[in-house]
């Protein structure tokens, strides 16, 4: 990322010159004749790279876990293992993002240990959703644990929870030691967050895929014109 992030494909800067060089239907449905959704040029899309019921991008990954936290669980709490809470490029802290959404951070677990018993334990009226968080650059090696994505969803489905995992660089593609998008929504993930450019290799942007009825949630939050991502950035992706 210190180089600028992921170089463009020649189809992704084609389509950018495209888009940017006139007027688009980036907000008109040229079928029906009447406003549209931004989301439109690219959903259908990635709905068919990860399986996902819908999706919807915005201007980052960050921004995109802001956006889930602050539509499904303002005001409420969140259970994240300690282990997950790590410090990412220039300074910015995990703990710190999340908690400007509105949530309540609830840290379960070890910073080298966490079972599924601890989310377990965890759960109680007051708790939006279960959250899971790629370590990213960090890694802990030695005396370590973690439960499986399929324990926690477990536990999210025990209690009538949403699971929300943020994958970081969100592979979608096959590659030893990072996990997809569409491995973590088959396993039972309701949304997954991951980056446009990175190992996918498109401009800076956060996608959330997932269930439906949330990512409208999300969708119609106030939060999410703030954070959308322009036409540009959505050319590119689509390209």
């Amino acid at each position: 990322t210190n180089l600028g992030r992921a170089p463009l494909a020649e189809e992704a800067l084609a389509r950018v010159v495209e888009v940017g060089r006139g007027y688009s239907n980036l907000e008109y449905d040229i079928a029906e004749g009447a406003r549209g959704s931004r989301q439109d040029h690219v959903a259908p899309i990635l709905r068919r790279l990860t399986g996902a019921e819908a999706a919807i991008v915005v201007n980052n990954n960050a921004g995109a876990v802001l956006l889930a936290l602050a539509a499904l669980a303002e005001g409420r709490e969140v259970i994240v293992s300690r282990g997950e809470l790590i410090e990412i490029g220039d300074g910015f802290r995990i703990p710190d993002v999340l908690a400007r959404s509105g949530a309540h951070l609830v840290e379960v677990g070890t910073t080298n240990r966490t079972r599924a018993a601890d989310y377990e334990r965890a759960v109680g009226p007051e708790t939006a959703l279960l959250l899971r968080v790629h370590q990213s650059n960090f890694r802990l090696v030695g005396f370590t644990e973690a439960p499986r994505l399929d324990e926690v969803v477990a536990v999210a489905r025990r209690h009538g929870l949403p699971l929300v995992d943020d994958l970081g660089s969100g592979v979608l593609a096959e590659l030893p030691g990072e996990p997809s998008a569409k491995e973590a929504l088959a396993a039972g993930a309701d949304l997954v967050c991951f980056s446009g450019d990175k190992l996918l290799g498109g401009p800076q942007a956060g996608i959330v895929a997932g269930r439906a009825d949330l990512v409208e949630q999300l969708r119609r939050h106030p939060l999410q014109r703030a954070l959308r991502a322009d036409k540009l950035t959505l050319a590119a992706l689509e390209g």
